[in-house]
């Protein structure tokens, strides 16, 4: 089977399935690392990453090959901290990379594709507008917390979207949407002890295990600046605690700060650098990987001379993506299909 990344980040979402990976289109520059580098590390098949490289002729081939096409476009349009930040949900129709990822639909006739975004986006592009829009396919919708599919993100919901396409399968239609209405789990959820406690100590840059310098400052919220020392001090010495307090503002807790305990499930991992572990450290990279089921064997890139940037966008590649138990849950179903393709 050829499958096709659209909107596929550095490929968390795709790399259970890289073996089939023709290509993956990716205009998005919060993934661009120095000659694609991180994308790289993992996957042979190419990476595109100019915004009108989907419609060039050149590239003709890997929309007419691909049997599956795989996306994840930006669901910032219908995040609560979008909501947060301008009091009013944007429309999916006006995001560049979810166009992307109807024309690709549009252009390439797959006999199967997945969407996964947040669920918000079911208020605004009804499932009537998908219908509309993907009428020559069967749909499927899953609304789930993570943890259907076995990712340790209690808190984490997401809608999966699978289409399949209704003149290809025909008779066989019914038996393939009840494979794709079958979801479970790949993997089993874990407190953080268990996810990444044998990470606690040394850092180690070559596994992307590492953090900014503990002297560091960094803004917590509305302008507020710390250093990362000050932080880890007020956690220790508040160790039940798991977001931060607020008195100066008209919020109780610091949006999009909190600290994992190592007796409980970790919070929804994010790519800013305001998550911290038990110890009172920032999360790093590869921890919040373990957190997004990412195997240690998917490579991060790392520079000690650019470590800033390596370190975020490390945490932008394993957070800004699916949980990759979803990338693996749906490789299990197109191989029990793959007689069908």
């Amino acid at each position: 089977m050829n499958i096709l990344g659209v909107n596929a980040g550095n490929g968390v979402l795709v790399y259970a399935m890289k073996k089939h990976l023709i290509a993956n289109f990716e205009p998005r520059s919060i993934f661009k690392t120095p000659d694609d580098i991180q994308w790289k590390l993992n996957f042979k098949a190419p990476l595109y990453n100019n915004p009108i490289a989907l419609y060039s002729r050149h590239n003709e081939k890997y929309l007419e090959e691909c049997d599956i096409i795989i996306s994840a476009p930006d669901c910032g349009h219908s995040s609560i901290l979008a909501y947060s930040r301008a009091k009013k949900l944007s429309d999916p129709k006006d995001n560049h990379s979810f166009n992307y990822f109807i024309r690709s639909i549009k252009m390439g006739k797959p006999k199967v594709f997945l969407m996964e975004n947040l669920p918000k986006v079911l208020d605004i592009f009804l499932i009537e507008d998908f219908e509309s829009i993907f009428d020559d396919y069967e749909l499927v919708f899953h609304v789930f917390p993570v943890t259907v599919w076995g990712n340790s993100q209690s808190n984490r919901k997401r809608l999966v979207l699978i289409g399949l396409k209704k003149s290809w399968f025909s008779e066989n239609l019914s038996k393939i949407l009840d494979h794709f209405s079958n979801v479970y789990k790949v993997n089993e959820p874990m407190f953080c002890e268990d996810l990444y406690g044998d990470l606690v100590g040394e850092e180690n840059l070559e596994f992307g295990h590492v953090r900014e310098d503990i002297s560091d400052k960094i803004t917590l919220y509305a302008g507020k600046k710390l250093k990362l020392r000050k932080i880890q001090k007020f956690w220790l010495e508040n160790p039940n605690l798991k977001r931060w307090p607020v008195t100066d503002r008209n919020f109780t807790t610091a949006p999009g700060v909190y600290r994992n305990l190592n007796k409980g499930y970790p919070a929804v991992a994010r790519k800013a650098n305001r998550q911290f572990n038990q110890q009172g450290l920032q999360l790093t990279p590869r921890e919040l990987a373990r957190i997004q089921g990412v195997p240690d064997r998917f490579k991060l890139y790392m520079d000690k001379n650019r470590l800033g940037f390596c370190i975020n966008k490390a945490r932008t590649t394993v957070t800004k993506t699916p949980p990759y138990e979803i990338g693996k849950w749906f490789y299990c179903q197109l191989k029990q299909i793959k007689e069908y393709l």
